[in-house]
């Protein structure tokens, strides 16, 4: 009997380390990518989690700081007016958290959507209302974005 356990034992630790007997198995596709354009620079990083084939998570960071003294002397009216495009949420399976740093001068919106919770009209608030089904592929969509200038990684 207490080889028995053994084995049971050792067996459940294979499992839990290779990943054995998971629903399914998991996987992220990271993108980044950043564009500076007079005095602004642009950071977004999109990661995107596949299970069982199909998207169920998205979390997209985009973080915009004015490094040109220029637009450093904008900063109220550019917060102000991110201020009134961006509310923070937290509902049916969508958040959006912003927060903004005064003294860097940077300005971060992060939406994170889990797919199996959330609701097809709440995505459409977002323009993402097409992922509801949305049944592409993990290199088909890593293909997409290398094609729009985001470097990617599967991790």
């Amino acid at each position: 009997m207490k080889k028995l356990s053994m084995l049971c034992l050792g067996l459940v630790s294979i499992m839990l380390v290779t990943g054995c007997g998971s629903n399914g198995s998991s996987k992220t596709l990271v993108c980044t990518n950043t564009q500076k354009q007079d005095g602004v620079d642009i950071g977004t990083t999109i990661s995107m989690t596949f299970k069982s084939e199909k998207i169920n998570r998205v979390k997209m960071d985009v973080s915009t700081k004015l490094t040109g003294d220029d637009a450093k002397n904008l900063w109220d009216t550019f917060t102000k007016s991110m201020d009134g495009q961006y509310e923070e949420v937290d509902k049916d399976g969508v958040s959006m958290k912003v927060s903004k740093d005064d003294k860097k001068y940077e300005y971060t919106v992060t939406l994170d959507v889990n797919l199996d919770k959330a609701k097809k009209d709440a995505l459409a608030t977002y323009g993402l209302d097409d992922l509801v089904g949305d049944d592409s592929k993990l290199e088909d969509v890593k293909k997409a974005a290398e094609k729009d200038d985001f470097t990617c990684k599967v991790k």
